[in-house]
């Protein structure tokens, strides 16, 4: 009697888990999703139809291929429309501001330039910069947020004020002249055949440039500090991501 007792409580036990688990999935997949499109539609704000949880509107791709539209073919030679294509078509059809999904994930998509700065000072930055990559970005102007932002966009500022960036071009032109010469040297040296391996050499002009303008020294002189910022980034990109969308 006890046996057949343990078994029901079990078997209903399993049917209730069942049914929160599909009650859960159904929430995730159709429900909420359309929560979020019926909220964002109400304000006004319009996007392509929904097409499945799997792939959402992303499957539905218009390329300037597809369309005879006269501003995607003038900017067919421009990356974005070739790479985001279906993202200009929305903006064309929808206006600078529109909603579409990828997956069960609603994203809003705003393309006007004084919308994003509003949104970016109400809303700050999210919360998943300084929690999964604070290690690397530290509390800097990229993750921080608040008074503490504003304090650091203050120090900056004068940074990036006309003379400076002046003499900014000055450092670039510098040091890419420098890898050119370098270029040159080891061609001639090698009776004109060499092999350049063009993305480490630009790497080191990034850090040669970044170097000079933040910290007056050379590539050389900081290459240690490089190393280890290299090294940061190897052992951030290996940190576990989790499910995608689940943080949300």
């Amino acid at each position: 009697m006890a046996t057949q007792q343990l078994l029901i409580i079990s078997s209903l036990v399993l049917c209730g888990s069942l049914v929160l688990f599909f009650a859960y999935l159904t929430n995730f997949l159709l429900l909420h999703p359309r929560k979020l499109r019926s909220k964002l539609q109400s304000q006004g704000i319009k996007g392509p139809s929904s097409l499945s949880f799997l792939y959402g509107n992303i499957k539905k791709q218009a390329t300037p291929e597809e369309t005879n539209n006269q501003e995607l073919e003038e900017n067919k030679h421009t990356w974005p429309s070739r790479v985001f294509s279906h993202i200009k078509q929305w903006q064309i059809e929808y206006g600078s501001i529109f909603m579409y999904s990828s997956g069960t994930i609603q994203i809003l998509c705003v393309t006007d330039a004084d919308m994003v700065k509003e949104i970016s000072l109400n809303l700050g930055k999210p919360s998943y910069l300084s929690k999964d990559h604070g290690p690397l970005l530290g509390q800097g102007i990229f993750s921080s947020n608040g008074p503490y932002w504003a304090h650091q966009r203050k120090i900056i500022a004068p940074e990036f004020y006309l003379n400076k960036v002046k003499e900014m071009v000055k450092l670039m032109v510098e040091s890419t002249s420098n890898m050119i010469e370098s270029w040159d040297e080891r061609t001639r040296n090698s009776e004109g055949k060499s092999e350049v391996k063009v993305d480490d050499d630009l790497k080191s002009l990034s850090a040669d440039i970044i170097s000079s303008a933040c910290f007056g020294s050379s590539y050389a002189e900081g290459e240690q500090m490089f190393l280890k910022l290299q090294t940061l980034q190897m052992v951030m990109s290996k940190v576990p991501i989790g499910v995608p969308g689940l943080r949300l």
